[in-house]
């Protein structure tokens, strides 16, 4: 049996209305359960930020450590192989507390060296990084999707379309950066450390200052992180706004052609262009300025230390050297902290927005019983009522029990509520009051994967996979190729299917031009028809066919009357002679429920839609 599709897009239908696809819905009840996304937790962001590899931070840090020492031996041999080249004899120097001599030929030696093993250090600190942040990524994308399609179709139907797309790329790239910054921190913390320590020890006073005017710098320039932090937000808002301007204009590209909107689709697509670019404009700017600011003001500082050392006599020309290369890398190291930490800084608002999201799928995710589904042998609503908002209710009192293998049809007119009844029956909403009942037990109580086992159901508008005709059926199912074809044929799709050249191996999709509306809408049915149901619900089925569709999708249903229970929502009054009753809603509440004869009889809604339906094109109920 076939789950119901979660459309991302969440139109509205005929009876929702205006704007309520927007309207926080109450989050249904949750039980503890595996599918709970960490990324909801109270340390989500440290995990988003570094994921689930802490001792790979820690060989991180050690890396760091070790490049900073080898670095520092690297560039005193340096600076101490200048010396020993100026004035043409060997080394003999004193940094501090440590003292050198050598010859000109060991301080080649030891550099060569030691720039070979910090090459090799280089390694690690490259792999680690790309590890964590493609770790992050991919955890982010799995629990992101998986809480997803656990969370209650409500809550899936409120998103716009390109939402989830945007979510999963867009933002849960933005959100990876956050990883890449933050291991690039760890790398450029433990290395400026490392250095102006070093460089402590070589002269004390020099480093002190510029670690000092290092750290006021840095809390100088925070304004500019606050700026770029609010940016970040506004951009993630833009791109999501951004990609669901582009979907929702692939999906109405035929009404654009049609109504000849091209030219203000082109308008109100750029507006949401030019918003993006220039958020995106002033945050790079932002992020670039802060860092060279840094990098500049920590020149400035250098330049001046030197000076200091320079006036304080020739006693410390001996440290000079490496002093002056030890605090140039640190000011490095301390601009990439700078960046780096502005980079995740600004990163933290996509990150906030997964948290948001997955959150609100969570939150959402339906109860699950405990009591083992059996047989289905009767459908029973107690006083059902519903609304999209608070005082505002769309079924009112809705009271019906239907026993096993029963045909009911489903009219009435636009925006009665036979829509929003049909996703009570399927449990994609949950009613506000009164009880849903299966076999006199409420449905909630039961296991749902026993639940989407017996029930199936088939919308309006089909929908199909990009892939095989096999696969459309089967529907992401393990289900092999003889019941698939057995609901080829219950379907009456299969001997059309098979007189095509690639037969069960056709691929079919919303773009395609393989098949038409009727076939679809067939190729759908069997969709629902492929594992067995106990119960079938069809959404208006025959619609929008054409005759011969119609009458095939007729000769499906009849020969599947008395053998499962069925529900339809009915909009052409041929439908209706397979039923055994018919529940008239009108305004929200059961106006009648009865066979098609005493309807005729009895319910003045009946009589005045079959007579306006008699004399219309294709039998069509208003």
């Amino acid at each position: 049996m076939s789950a119901p599709q979660p459309t991302l897009g969440g139109e509205p239908t005929d009876d929702l209305p205006a704007g309520a696809e927007a309207t926080a819905a109450e989050p249904a009840a949750t039980a503890p359960t595996d599918a709970v996304s960490s990324l909801t937790s109270k340390r989500a962001r440290v995990s988003i930020v570094i994921g689930d590899r802490r001792r790979t931070i820690v060989a991180l840090a050690a890396c760091s450590t070790a490049s900073g020492i080898v670095e520092v031996g690297l560039i005193t041999l340096i600076a101490q192989i200048a010396t020993t080249a100026a004035k043409g004899h060997a080394a003999h120097a004193n940094l501090g507390v440590v003292h050198i001599s050598a010859t000109p030929k060991t301080l080649f030696i030891g550099a060569f060296v030691l720039a070979i093993l910090r090459a090799l250090l280089q390694v690690p600190l490259a792999v680690l990084p790309a590890r964590i942040a493609a770790g992050v990524q991919s955890r982010l994308r799995k629990e992101l999707f998986g809480v997803y399609t656990r969370a209650a179709w409500e809550v899936q139907s409120q998103d716009r379309e390109g939402h989830l797309q945007e979510t999963l790329t867009g933002q849960v790239n933005q959100a990876t950066g956050a990883a890449m910054q933050a291991t690039a921190i760890v790398i450029s913390a433990f290395s400026f450390v490392v250095l102006m320590f070093s460089a402590i020890v070589f002269n004390w006073l020099a480093a002190v200052v510029i670690i000092f005017a290092a750290a006021a710098l840095f809390g100088a320039l925070r304004p500019l992180n606050v700026i770029a932090v609010r940016l970040a937000r506004e951009l993630s808002r833009a791109q999501l706004e951004y990609a669901g301007g582009i979907s929702e204009t692939g999906r109405l590209a035929e009404e654009t052609h049609a109504f000849g909107a091209a030219a203000a689709q082109r308008q109100r697509i750029g507006g949401l262009i030019d918003t993006a670019q220039g958020l995106f404009y002033r945050s790079a700017f932002v992020n670039r300025l802060s860092p060279s600011l840094y990098q500049s003001v920590i020149f400035l500082i250098l330049v001046g230390g030197l000076a200091a050392l320079y006036y304080a006599g020739p006693g410390h020309f001996a440290a000079l050297g490496a002093v002056v290369l030890l605090v140039l890398r640190a000011g490095s190291f301390g601009q990439q902290v700078q960046g780096s930490y502005q980079g995740l800084r600004t990163s933290l608002p996509f990150v906030d927005r997964l948290q948001s999201a997955a959150r609100r799928y969570e939150e959402s995710i339906p109860r699950d019983g405990e009591t083992p589904l059996p047989e289905v042998r009767s459908i029973a609503f107690e006083d059902v009522s519903f609304g999209y908002r608070p005082g505002r209710p769309v079924l009112k009192g809705i009271s019906f029990e239907v026993p096993v293998g029963e045909a009911v049809g489903i009219v009435g007119p636009s925006g009665a509520g036979k829509s929003t009844l049909i996703q009570i029956l399927l449990q994609l909403r949950e009613p506000d009051s009164g009880r849903y009942l299966v076999n006199g037990v409420p449905v909630q109580d039961f296991i749902r994967a026993d639940w989407y086992r017996r029930v199936s159901y088939v919308p309006q508008q089909p929908r199909l996979l990009h892939a095989s005709v096999a696969d459309n059926i089967r529907f992401l199912r393990d289900l092999d190729d003889d019941a698939v074809q057995r609901a080829g044929r219950l379907a009456r799709i299969h001997d059309e299917i098979m007189s095509w050249p690639e037969g069960y191996a056709t691929i079919v999709g919303p773009r395609m031009d393989a098949v038409s509306g009727g076939q679809q809408q067939r190729i759908c049915l069997a969709r629902a028809l492929a594992a067995h149901p106990e119960v079938l619900v069809l959404d208006e089925p025959t619609s929008a066919l054409d005759p011969h569709s119609e009458r095939l999708i007729q000769d499906s249903l009849s020969g599947l009357r008395h053998e499962m229970t069925l529900f339809i929502i009915a909009h052409r009054l041929s439908t209706l002679d397979i039923c055994d009753r018919v529940m008239v809603i009108v305004d929200g509440s059961i106006a009648a429920f009865d066979t098609t004869e005493l309807l005729q009889q009895n319910s003045s809604y009946y009589r005045s839609a079959s007579l306006l339906a008699t004399a219309a094109p294709g039998g069509q109920l208003p």
